[in-house]
């Protein structure tokens, strides 16, 4: 039998090899090491870049037994998450009782049932309300496990991500209403299209993304009788067209397009990237990011675009991610030039990533 005892140590006293006693828990409710991690150089820097100044650790008693190999794992990196996780699965909760109420909702007006926009407006504006700030946000959707109706949690999350970036674009008041429930109702005209074929995990073939294409059609047939503000429905029939004159249904360009449309597809674009599907794992924040400024900049807003990339950049600003290398860094700095490089610490040393050609952020942890 081992015997040990539990020991209060200030953090400069701490050793490779010393074992934690107790979860490491940063004043923002970080944790930042799990109880029976085994310290290395790395995560010793990392608790002193937290400026945790004690640690609780393992103190053996006279015995034979290797000790630490006693609490050594497969996995001893350190895991970033929430302290209290009641409040993650918190919001996985309320965000799945929106889904379930959006569905109905969706439904009913797809049937010709009134829009209420205020009833639909509280759909994500419950889930807003509970959050201390925005960066939360990004945070918790990164948290979210797949869901089988994927059409409904996309639509809360695309609503969410469209509240934000019109939050950071200037809007306010009735128009961010309007732009959240713009979200929610963007992709109702699938209503229309065959569940097997939304959810076919197969390429398509030219017909089948000829008709899943109609939904933005499909949507804004649905509502356009509604007494509901023009922009919700120009937003709902206009989301997947592109200022370059590629996107459908109608290959508009530029100010063609109508803002709220412009807002959504942003939104849209990312979620749909940032989520778990069937077919492929989710894409890390900051390589959807890189995406966006290779492939939209001639294709989206440019003005809405970068307004979002460097805002949703700087709500990963202190977070720990895992790069390429498979090296664990910090967010330090953010590139306004390039968001999806920004400047990392590595143990002591920082590294702007926009001048390391094969180095790039693989997750955030």
């Amino acid at each position: 039998m081992i015997n040990f005892y539990i020991k209060k140590i200030s953090i400069d006293k701490a050793v490779v090899g010393m074992v934690i006693a107790a979860d490491v828990i940063t004043n923002t409710g970080i944790n930042l090491m799990s109880k029976n991690t085994v310290l290395n150089k790395k995560n010793i820097t990392k608790l002193k870049l937290y400026s945790i100044e004690y640690i609780e650790i393992y103190k053996e008693q006279k015995s034979d037994i290797d000790f630490q190999h006693l609490f050594m794992s497969n996995d001893t990196k350190p895991k970033t998450q929430y302290k209290d996780i009641k409040v993650i699965n918190e919001f996985r909760s309320n965000h799945q009782n929106k889904q379930d109420v959006l569905k109905n909702k969706m439904m009913d007006i797809s049937e010709g049932k009134k829009i209420e926009i205020p009833e639909l407006y509280s759909i994500s504006n419950e889930l807003i309300e509970k959050m201390n700030d925005k960066s939360q946000l990004f945070s918790f959707l990164n948290n979210l496990q797949y869901f089988d109706d994927y059409t409904y949690s996309h639509s809360v999350n695309v609503s969410l991500v469209s509240y934000t970036l019109g939050q950071w674009l200037g809007y306010s008041g009735e128009e961010l209403q309007c732009i959240s429930v713009a979200g929610l109702l963007h992709d109702i005209g699938k209503t229309k299209v065959s569940i097997d074929l939304l959810n076919k995990k197969e390429k398509l073939t030219t017909e089948e993304f000829n008709e899943i294409k109609k939904h933005c059609v499909y949507g804004f047939r649905i509502i356009e009788k509604q007494n509901i503000p023009y922009n919700v429905k120009m937003a709902v029939l206009m989301h997947h067209e592109k200022i370059d004159g590629s996107g459908y249904p109608m290959g508009l360009k530029g100010d063609e397009i109508n803002d709220y449309a412009k807002i959504i597809a942003i939104a849209d674009i990312y979620d749909a990237m940032t989520s778990e599907r069937p077919y492929r794992k989710k894409y890390c924040p900051f390589s959807v990011i890189e995406f966006f400024e290779k492939n939209y900049i001639t294709k989206l807003d440019t003005k809405f675009l970068m307004t979002f990339l460097n805002n949703i950049a700087h709500c990963y600003l202190d977070s720990w991610v895992e790069l390429s290398t498979g090296e664990e860094a910090k967010i330090k700095f953010i590139n306004t030039k390039k968001p999806s490089k920004p400047i990392v610490q590595i143990d002591n040393v920082l590294a702007d990533l926009s001048k390391e050609k094969d180095i790039f952020i693989v997750r955030v942890i």
